[in-house]
């Protein structure tokens, strides 16, 4: 879905061309007499997708159903006025919530006055973190994760949201904290599953499916949770095992921010860190892709300070975390949104609809379960790990631990592992580039890879490209690598490091460098470098190694390589 392109090119600007905008004017940028009807349309249909879903996430978030819609107006009206891009659409979201309340569940039962009182700390204190990361222009945390690790984390929390809601998708009890304790209780109490149930979700499911096939424009999810519930009230399906969704009561937010238990603070901050990391690759993701689309400026820091704003907003209103949804931003930007009035507009149509919450009291919990299946199976991307698998057995088997640890372990253990791995895989790379000996094409002055036909070898001369920085991690593969290609050309009387792909070395790199130019010099190998940075150039120069200050660059690998022949 987010692939399908319905942008006129009329309404793009050029990259070069694209200008952030700042204060308050920003909100009504773009915003003219012509448009204005089709984005309030826009706005209209957000709305539409916005309030199944949210209902849907609050049976996810163990929180009264209203709270996700005053979690939702609370987050839209704070990124429209603060956030950067104009289609972001921030609330309530089923990545997040079963982040939060597995770990909230360990210290409250879900719905009570201490899970909410967490649940608001729990927002606060991530938009905290989020607020100030956006404002010291930390945004390049987001690209930290790969994005193997990524698929494979976002498909754990996808099972999790499929295990949560398969009570209600057989009408049955549930139970248990863990993934396993979950299923053993599904299994336990399968001898009373509702047909009635499963027919529910698994129409509902269907109904989205096929839905978003024939034109994602149009509320699907409302439209099949309507028709479940008109079934359920007139069947009287409840005496058939289907369970509602219950008393929903429309109020006014609450102030539930009290000073907590040091064990309480500690459960919240570990899992407002949790949060900050998911929320960050997740509105990253989002804000790009959806203003690459529409052709529109990008500021991601301001960006994280707007959903970090919600978030502290959300917190101060007695709601729970909220983050970008890349579902609902991709609704919008088909239903042609394009400026910050189809937020403003959600968010006014759904303070009107507010006080007429109750008559959701009747909508059958199965239909909402299967709204999150659909959402589960966006997050399980299959496709997408069978490409990895093409692409890298590594990067696979990565996403594949992500994946077992997030079920096995948990949440913040499988994403303390994500990074982890993320870690080490960036090490590994990192401290194993590659070295290759290059050569002169024939007829020409360009020097390339001496294993490509009609690339000849210069007659006592070893010209090589290293392809990274060389630092402590890799200075010593650097000295073992060169080695083993000057075993393979014994007769070298002059080496050329070609460092067009080196931009920086640290010291350790410059004190082996300075090893590898004594240890040549010892057999008579002259030691030159073509093509270096003016960074890199600096910090030969001004070394402290007399064979380093003196050692020739050249702006050309030909034109060493001409030189030492001379």
């Amino acid at each position: 879905m987010g692939n399908d392109d319905t942008t006129p090119l009329s309404t793009r600007t050029p990259v070069g061309q694209r200008e952030l905008s700042h204060g308050l004017g920003q909100i009504f940028l773009g915003v003219t007499r012509q448009n204005l009807p089709g984005q309030v349309l826009a706005g209209i249909t957000l709305l539409a997708i916005a309030i199944p879903e949210q209902l849907a996430t609050s049976q996810l978030a163990g929180v009264p159903a209203f709270t996700a819609l005053i979690a939702f107006i609370t987050a839209t009206i704070v990124f429209v006025i603060f956030g950067s891009n104009p289609i972001v659409s921030v609330g309530a979201d089923s990545t997040i919530a079963p982040l939060f309340a597995v770990a909230l569940l360990r210290l409250a039962l879900p719905d009570s006055p201490q899970y909410l009182e967490l649940a608001a700390a729990t927002a606060l204190v991530t938009g905290i973190i989020l607020v100030a990361i956006g404002l010291l222009k930390l945004g390049w945390f987001a690209d930290f994760l790969s994005l193997p690790i990524v698929v494979g984390f976002m498909c754990g929390i996808g099972v999790i949201i499929v295990v949560h809601q398969l009570p209600h998708v057989f009408g049955i009890t549930g139970g248990g904290n863990s993934v396993v304790q979950r299923l053993q209780a599904v299994v336990d109490n399968f001898h009373h599953v509702s047909g009635w149930s499963i027919a529910l979700s698994l129409g509902t499911l269907l109904a989205m499916t096929i839905g978003e096939k024939i034109n994602p424009r149009l509320p699907w999810a409302l439209g099949a949770v309507i028709v479940g519930t008109i079934l359920c009230v007139s069947l009287s399906l409840v005496a058939h095992g289907v369970q509602e969704l219950g008393t929903v009561t429309a109020g006014l937010p609450t102030w539930r921010l009290r000073w907590l238990s040091a064990h309480e603070w500690g459960v919240v901050c570990t899992t407002a860190i949790t949060l900050v990391i998911v929320i960050m690759s997740q509105t990253a993701a989002t804000a790009r892709t959806s203003a690459d689309e529409i052709g529109v400026a990008d500021d991601l820091s301001r960006d994280f300070v707007g959903v970090g704003l919600a978030n502290v907003a959300a917190g101060l209103v007695g709601a729970f975390p909220v983050d970008a949804s890349p579902a609902r931003t991709t609704v919008t930007r088909l239903a042609g949104g394009r400026t910050k009035a189809v937020g403003a507009t959600a968010a006014l149509g759904a303070l009107i609809v507010a006080p007429f919450a109750g008559v959701a009291h009747s909508i059958p919990l199965a239909a909402l379960a299967g709204v999150l299946l659909f959402v589960a199976g966006r997050l399980i991307k299959i496709g997408q790990l069978r490409a990895i698998w093409r692409s890298s057995r590594v990067e696979c088997f990565l996403a594949i631990i992500t994946v077992l640890g997030v079920l096995l372990l948990g949440v913040e253990i499988g994403l303390a592992m994500a990074v982890g791995l993320a870690i080490l895989d960036q090490t590994w790379r990192s401290a194993h580039p590659g070295m290759f000996e290059l050569g002169r094409r024939k007829g020409t002055t360009s020097w390339e890879p001496a294993s490509d036909p009609d690339v000849d070898r210069v007659e006592n001369v070893l010209a090589m490209i290293f392809t990274a920085d060389i630092y402590f991690a890799n200075a010593g593969v650097f000295r073992r690598d060169l080695h083993q290609l000057m075993a393979t050309v014994p007769e070298t009387k002059h080496l050329i490091i070609d460092a067009a792909a080196i931009s920086n070395i640290d010291y350790t790199g410059l004190t082996m460098l300075s090893q590898v130019v004594a240890d040549l010099a010892k057999d008579s190998v002259e030691v030159s470098v073509a093509r270096a940075t003016s960074d890199v150039r600096r910090q030969l120069t001004t070394s402290g190694d007399p064979a380093l200050k003196k050692m020739p660059i050249y702006d050309s690998v030909d034109a060493a390589a001409t030189a030492a022949q001379a």
